[in-house]
């Protein structure tokens, strides 16, 4: 028997919900497939029609870049649903919008309804791309949209730079001496991600759903937990295929993607401090009981904590070098032996750069 699908997506009314706080970032999480790209697509081109308004829109990576603006305002759904028709000089001209490029044109028109001329609203850039950025100098920018800007670790990795600094930069570029506000959309892909590492903002849990503000109101968290209520025949098939897998709590049971199922374990009051670390910003500790290795987040600033990267932030750092890869075999071999435990997802995966670095 086929059941109707009752899932909600995100709307109008969502946006504004979040937008209402007026914080200088606002960031926005759910499952995937849940509208949010489409609603700040249609945000962008009706804030140009009403307002003039006009839009930067980020992605990480060039190649999602190049991805993204071949299909932006391609799907015929979208198009009815933002108000769009597309220009063409042979089949359509009266469209309202064009695209050339990574720069997407609306048009304006007089008051007797006759039309004048083409106007930007929004361009499309890779966040690591900040001389294209300054094509898109203009003090009628109000709205940055960082798309999916949560990643697994593994992608995170790829990116040549600094992501928030990155992030930052573009923002003070764009912002000169009027107001731009930043919206970041992402998927629960994985509990930390860079933008939030960089102001503090700690994740949370992945059952919670509702708005925070954090840092006197100027960044706002919006999260909400979109999983599937009722499925065709064809759904309930896919819920038992990825049925108590990552994947699938990720989509059925609003977990986090990178969320392994694997059981919390505490570090023992008596285990021996091994190292303690700070690799992407992310504050580590590893002690050692009985042959087995422990992980938490709770580091103790009176004692070295190796960084990747100084941050001048803990009282006696020191800097993580290849020569010190040597120290750690016995770490190598406890994690060969599957003899390291870790007090929550969250520490699991903050901890997979630095095996990353140790070559595992």
């Amino acid at each position: 028997m086929k059941v109707k699908i009752t899932k909600k997506h995100y709307g109008d009314k969502d946006g504004l919900r979040a937008l209402s706080f007026n914080a200088i970032i606002t960031a926005i999480l759910s499952n995937r497939n849940y509208g949010k790209t489409w609603t700040f697509k249609k945000r962008a081109f009706r804030r140009a029609l009403k307002h003039g308004k006009k839009t930067i829109w980020l992605r990480l990576f060039k190649k999602e870049v190049k991805e993204a603006i071949a299909t932006f305002y391609s799907s015929k759904d979208l198009q009815k649903y933002c108000g769009i028709s597309i220009y063409d000089k042979d089949t359509n001209k009266d469209g309202n919008m064009k695209q050339q490029g990574n720069t997407f044109y609306y048009r304006v028109k007089r008051k007797n309804g006759k039309w004048t001329r083409w106007q930007w609203f929004l361009k499309v850039f890779a966040l690591s791309d900040a001389d294209a950025m300054r094509s898109a100098d203009d003090v009628d920018v109000d709205t940055i949209i960082f798309d999916e800007f949560t990643k697994p670790q593994q992608k995170y990795r790829r990116y040549i730079g600094n992501i928030a600094n990155d992030f930052i930069d573009i923002l003070f570029s764009s912002k000169r001496e009027h107001q731009v506000r930043c919206v970041l959309i992402g998927n629960k892909e994985s509990i930390n991600n860079p933008i939030f590492t960089y102001f503090g903002i700690k994740p949370m849990p992945s059952s919670w759903q509702g708005i925070k503000s954090y840092r006197q109101g100027s960044f706002v968290l919006q999260q909400i937990n979109n999983k599937e209520e009722t499925q065709s025949d064809y759904g309930l098939k896919m819920n038992n295929l990825l049925k108590g897998t990552a994947y699938g709590n990720y989509i059925y049971k609003d977990a986090y993607k990178t969320e392994t199922g694997f059981k919390p374990c505490k570090m023992p009051a008596d285990a021996v401090l091994y190292c303690q670390l700070s690799i992407n910003s992310q504050a580590i500790k590893i002690a050692c009981h009985n042959g087995f290795y422990y992980v938490n987040m709770r580091v103790d600033n009176s004692r070295r904590i190796y960084c990747d990267i100084l941050q001048y932030k803990y009282k006696r750092e020191l800097l993580l070098v290849k020569k010190q890869k040597r120290f750690f075999t016995a770490l190598v071999n406890a994690l060969a032996d599957n003899r390291v435990y870790y007090d929550n997802a969250m520490t699991y995966e903050a901890i997979q750069p630095f095996y990353v670095w140790l070559t595992i």
